[in-house]
């Protein structure tokens, strides 16, 4: 976790978070109204809308749908102090962030995709079952690793020379939230206060305090992921209204101004 040089409470965010997640809902339906829409298609277990064509665009569309629900869920959970759940969806907004890299790579740069990017595209957009019954569906994955999404996004977004210490970074974030989303014991016990365990925390209960404090990070990161993905898919409009959004409300290390 990062330390942090103000202490907040879920009311330092009422403003700067309904100005992101309106722009950020506006942004979304930018972006999906720039790629082929979804269409009902005929799978396994009945009809679906689905994107038939299956585009990296598409898959960039769909990671900032979940990226911007994670944003308003978490909110949800530190006002209920549930901090448990709300640093499992932390650990979920870091992966998808990353995807969104992963995906934006080779558009932004305009270099062919790895062999990587390919394997992505066909796991994200296989369905779960491939008969009616899903009990007898032989569906397999063949899953990217996180390490290789980490990998390419260091090489590609970095600013360090020192691109494996970009990647240990981005790894020891993603593991220390892990915990939250496979319910470790040491996770657990934050909510364990010397007599009895507490799924409601408190305002002011420290593990609480350094969520809510995480916060601001995740807020500018979504904006800025969503920044990317608008340039990705050739918005360079919404892109400057993104990155202005963020200048406007964070600072250098996604601090509230």
């Amino acid at each position: 976790m990062t330390d942090h040089k103000y202490q907040y409470t879920m009311a330092s965010y009422a403003g700067v978070y309904t100005d992101v997640i309106l722009s950020l809902q506006r942004a979304l339906a930018h972006l999906s109204a720039s790629v082929p829409p979804p269409q009902q298609t005929r799978i396994a277990t009945g009809n679906a809308y689905r994107y038939r064509e299956k585009l990296p665009q598409q898959a960039i569309v769909l990671k900032c749908t979940r990226a911007l629900s994670a944003l308003i869920a978490i909110k949800s959970l530190l006002d209920e102090g549930l901090a448990l759940d709300a640093g499992a969806l932390m650990r979920v907004s870091d992966e998808v962030g990353s995807d969104i890299l992963f995906l934006a790579g080779p558009l932004i740069f305009r270099h062919e995709p790895e062999n990587s990017h390919s394997r992505y595209l066909d796991e994200f957009f296989q369905e779960e079952f491939d008969t009616p019954d899903p009990i007898n569906s032989s569906q397999k994955r063949d899953r990217v690793s996180r390490r290789q999404v980490r990998a390419y996004v260091a090489r590609t977004f970095s600013s360090t020379a020192d691109v494996n210490q970009a990647v240990e970074v981005t790894r020891t974030i993603e593991t220390t939230f892990s915990g939250y989303v496979h319910g470790a014991g040491a996770h657990t016990m934050d909510v364990y206060d010397g007599r009895s365990f507490h799924i409601h925390l408190q305002e002011g209960d420290k593990p609480l305090v350094d969520l809510i404090n995480q916060y601001s990070q995740y807020l500018q990161r979504t904006v800025m992921h969503f920044a990317i993905a608008s340039k990705a898919l050739g918005a360079e409009g919404l892109f400057n209204q993104l990155y202005a959004l963020n200048r406007h409300h964070f600072d250098d290390y996604g601090e509230l101004r």
